[in-house]
């Protein structure tokens, strides 16, 4: 071969091995297309394109059509299986590739044809049959003549396995599950066969993992008693409950039900949380100047699950220090005992005011309703124009309803408290009176990821059976501040004497809407209004004379709560008395 035919033959070699790299551009580019589903009813268009590849995978094009074509063939699959789940099973999907128009159009025909119902659905339970009578109105939720729904069958048989483990049988299994479609008919026929397994109860109960706790707390927390027929829901009880003291950051349990046995031994493995924790806040309010809260708890002083708490505030004008034992279980096992101490001095334009009040109180819950009641004495001394000393004994009955979802950042449910005290003077004093105080909250999300929230708060407040002259200036009923009606300085929403200081009342009311809106996961902003005030009579007067406030503020969150930085402007402003606005900064939100 000659040095030039090697030359030629070279080239050649290097031309055929580059030619790859060197395609039209025409034939690598990505097949654009657009997706036609025509409009169903009953919602099936969104369905259908919730489980298109061909919608999911339109801003990654495949490179040929004939990849095109396999997503649409997967989807004509993807869409038959959701038709049927629906209970369309005569369903007839087509697709076709349109390549004559750029780009390209994949175009879906549909008919979904009848949609089945159910017909009357059979349980077979082996080889236990007297549970069937706990079963009823699970198997209920499938009835004749509803249409059909494949989530609707596998909720039924999660609830049948539920009631069987809530009255007495630990171990059920599904064995079987038919379902009929008789398109003769347009009709769903559906089969439960369900193990129930042998029925059990609950036997001995093992504690592992305390070590600070007592077991007599864990005991005094558990649902069950050995011997009684097993009840998953009081498995789901205990666990809540023993959560719920504070005293564990996890609380797992296991029920151990050997094959054959007809007792289910229990095994609680818990792990104890800190015992002791420290709390502190900062707060400015204009018409108050600047505070501080300090604060430390002990949940397991004893050993027992007895809790101490000691709290302390200092602001320009208030100071306090409380101390607060809360015993659990006392006379009752849900019922606690609290003991409190406080000493509270207090300097307004009013007056001035120096008490110590010691009480015990019984708390008792009924599910998310708590009821307390107990006994109460107050040494007052209060300093306005003249120096006055009160020596109150006092009865204190409570009841507290929340569902509410969070203590500093709640979103959604309803707070409820109402408080009745009747107070008697046992020094020199013929004093007595009766405090009735009722509140509400409600929080109502907007949105379903609850960034935009409607939180509305109200109070009424009404001292009755003395004159206002009786009462302890510290006792009577003010509105107005960061708590009240916004854009009045602290206790200035009511009546003012000749040097327009506060009077304080004998009734008070006021209330507040606040829409909350969560920007992103670290900010949100506030609009608010609120309205009420504080009057000498025992009703509140016509509402002229009600005080009205509106303002807006910026929330920024955090781990333990959010900051609130409000600003509020008094509507109904008088010269002299209201400043032009208030500034209101503190950890959580108002209400």
């Amino acid at each position: 071969m000659s040095f030039l035919q090697a030359r030629i033959l070279l080239l050649l070699s290097l031309t055929l091995l580059a030619s790859p790299f060197f395609a039209t551009s025409g034939e690598c580019a990505p097949i654009e297309y657009t997706v036609e589903i025509p409009a169903l009813p009953g919602g099936l268009t969104p369905l259908l394109s919730s489980v298109s590849d061909c919608v999911d995978l339109q801003n990654n094009p495949p490179d040929t059509r004939g990849l095109l074509r396999k997503r649409v063939a997967n989807d004509i699959d993807s869409f038959m299986d959701a038709l049927k789940a629906k209970g369309y099973f005569k369903a007839e999907v087509t697709g076709e590739l349109d390549t004559n128009v750029t780009p390209h159009v994949v175009r879906f025909q549909i008919d979904p044809g009848p949609r089945f119902v159910f017909e009357k659905p059979r349980l077979v339970l082996v080889p236990d049959d007297s549970a069937r009578e706990h079963l009823r109105d699970a198997l209920h939720r499938i009835k004749a003549g509803e249409k059909y729904s494949s989530g609707t069958i596998l909720d039924v048989e999660t609830a049948l396995l539920e009631r069987l483990k809530e009255h007495g049988y630990p171990s059920p299994v599904a064995r079987e599950k038919k379902i009929v479609a008789d398109h003769a008919t347009d009709k769903v026929a559906v089969s439960f066969t369900i193990d129930t397994g042998p029925a059990a109860s609950f036997g001995s109960t093992r504690i592992l993992g305390l070590e600070d706790v007592s077991d007599r707390v864990v005991i005094a927390e558990l649902a069950w008693e050995e011997g009684s027929p097993y009840d998953r829901r009081k498995v789901d009880k205990t666990r809540e409950q023993l959560i719920r003291t504070g005293l564990f950051r996890s609380v797992r349990i296991d029920a151990d039900h050997p094959e054959g046995s007809t007792a289910v031994n229990m095994n609680l493995i818990l792990l104890e949380a800190p015992h002791r924790s420290v709390r502190a806040g900062l707060w400015y309010y204009s018409d108050l100047g600047l505070g501080t809260n300090v604060g430390w708890t002990h949940r397991n002083i004893f050993g027992a699950g007895q809790e101490l708490r000691l709290d302390a505030e200092i602001a320009e004008t208030l100071q306090r220090a409380k101390t607060d034992l809360i015993l659990p279980r006392m006379w009752h096992p849900r019922q606690n005992l609290g003991f409190s101490a406080q000493y509270e001095h207090e300097l307004t334009d009013s007056y001035e005011a120096t008490n110590l009040s010691l009480s015990a109180l019984a708390r008792r819950p009924f599910s998310e309703l708590q009821v307390g009641y107990g006994l109460a004495y107050r040494l007052t001394e209060v300093d306005d124009e003249e120096l006055r000393r009160f020596n109150l004994i006092s009865v204190p009955l409570i009841a507290e309803f929340t569902n509410a979802d969070n203590l500093l950042d709640p979103t959604s449910g309803l707070t409820l408290a109402a408080r009745m005290e009747p107070f008697t003077d046992i020094g020199q004093r013929e004093t007595s009176f009766v405090l009735w105080n009722l509140s509400g909250r409600h929080y109502l999300p907007l949105t379903k990821n609850k960034s935009i929230v409607l939180a509305t708060r109200g109070r009424y407040s009404l001292l009755a059976g003395t004159n206002r002259d009786s009462i302890p200036e510290d006792m009577l009923l003010y509105a107005g501040g960061g708590g009240s009606i916004r854009g009045y300085a602290h206790q200035y929403a009511g009546e003012l004497d000749e040097d327009d200081d506060p009077l304080g009342g004998v009734s008070a009311v006021d209330f507040s809407a606040e829409l909350r809106f969560r920007i992103n996961r670290e900010y949100g902003v506030a609009l608010f209004g609120d309205g009420g005030g504080a009057f000498s009579g025992r009703n509140p007067s016509d509402r002229e004379d009600y005080f009205w406030g509106a303002g807006a503020g910026l929330r920024y969150y955090t781990p333990i709560g959010p900051i609130r930085a409000d600003v509020a402007v008094p509507l109904d402003r008088r010269d002299g008395v209201d400043s032009p606005f208030q500034i209101y900064i503190s950890l959580g939100q108002a209400f």
